[in-house]
Formats: C-alpha cells, sequence, structure tokens
C-alpha cells in the first residue's frame, strides 16, 4: 500500500508505503484521520481485497453484494500479475 500525502500550505511532500500480506492483505484505517480515505480504503477493499482494520462502514461500493467481496482481486491472482 502506498500513501502520497501532500501539503499545499507547506509545500512538503511524502510517501508511505505499508507492506501488506500478499494471501491475506490488511492493514489499519487511516479513515479517523484522513476522512476521505473513507472513500479510497472501501474502493481498494472493492477491487483488490484490502481489509481495513477500524473503517467505519467497509462495503462495496459498485459491485454486487453476492458475497464475492473481492471478485477482480480473485481474476487478477488467478493470472498471477500480482
Amino acid at each position: 500500500m502506498v500513501y502520497h500525502l501532500s501539503s499545499t500550505k507547506f509545500r512538503h511532500n511524502i510517501v508511505v508505503k505499508i507492506k501488506t500480506d500478499r494471501n491475506h492483505p490488511e492493514m489499519a484505517s487511516v479513515s479517523a484521520i484522513w476522512r476521505t480515505a473513507e472513500f479510497h480504503e472501501r474502493e481498494v477493499f472493492e477491487l483488490f481485497g484490502v481489509r481495513f482494520t477500524g473503517h467505519p462502514d467497509l462495503r462495496l461500493l459498485i459491485l454486487p453484494m453476492d458475497g464475492k467481496e473481492n471478485i477482480l482481486y480473485e481474476k487478477i491472482s488467478k493470472t498471477r500479475l500480482i
């Protein structure tokens, strides 16, 4: 997981990289300190299957709620692209 953080006021940039387990990707949510992260984390959860512990509303955005939470992630991992 990579976060690119920028300060427009101070013109500072920082990149934060976090390693996750490939088979069970999970990390702590940053939505408590960065409100807009809620949407981005839900998108990553839906498309890649990364679970964010402490997220206030971790549910699917677009794909149907049929029990297959990470459809795209499953397709990608089967082709071994990641």
